[in-house]
């Protein structure tokens, strides 16, 4: 069996977000044209930060490309939370899949391939109650612990209030910025800013995601 470690550091490997708005058409139009304008937000900072490339599609579907597998399931945290604190009770299933990719160009819904797509895909078409799955090549051994996270990553964020979402979408973002430059960056007041974070459980959010990114994922080095 192939460690995740000769995944991250097969230079053709990278990850893949595949995603759709949750019940999507109960919303109202000019809700859904928020949350569409809001993921289409997200893939741009995206771009930035990640080096990611990402297509709006279908009404109520996306998809995000990153060359750097480590900053998949981040990405796709992050996609929910836009969704969340753009729309009361809006959300998304997102299905992260890491694996070899063939081509990538400037319309990454025409030209991409390959084995993170698909997995991706695929995944998210399986996906039943859960919003958040990850999705990895056969030649990885199965890890119970990593599901187990992956399910308690899912547990946690799904059910988070806007304003919870609000912050919690720089503090992902950010992770690096204290509280301080936060408040700052988003205009926030430092004590609502703390008290937001503190019941949105945004440490154990962090420290989860960490854990999956630098122990069971991790990147090229």
């Amino acid at each position: 069996m192939a460690s995740l470690n000769d995944v991250a550091n097969d230079m053709n490997t990278g990850g893949v977000v595949t995603g759709d708005i949750v019940n999507s058409s109960a919303l109202s139009d000019a809700e859904h044209q928020a949350c569409l304008q809001q993921v289409e937000q997200a893939i741009a900072i995206f771009q930035d930060e990640f080096h990611a490339q990402g297509d709006v599609f279908r009404g109520d579907e996306f998809q995000v490309f990153l060359p750097n597998p480590k900053h998949a399931l981040r990405c796709a945290i992050l996609l929910r939370l836009t969704l969340m604190k753009c729309v009361k009770g809006a959300d998304a299933r997102v299905s992260v899949g890491i694996g070899s990719y063939k081509q990538i160009e400037t319309e990454l819904r025409k030209t991409a391939k390959g084995e993170a797509f698909q997995l991706s895909g695929r995944a998210l078409k399986d996906m039943d109650e859960e919003r958040l799955k990850l999705s990895l090549p056969d030649t990885v051994e199965a890890n119970p612990s990593r599901d187990l996270l992956i399910r308690h990553l899912d547990f946690i964020m799904t059910g988070l209030s806007e304003k919870q979402a609000e912050v919690l979408f720089p503090r992902l973002l950010y992770p690096e910025l204290t509280q301080d430059a936060l408040s700052a960056k988003t205009g926030i007041h430092r004590r609502s800013l703390a008290s937001r974070l503190q019941r949105a459980n945004a440490s154990l959010i962090l420290d989860t995601l960490d854990v999956l990114e630098t122990t069971l994922i991790r990147s090229m080095s």
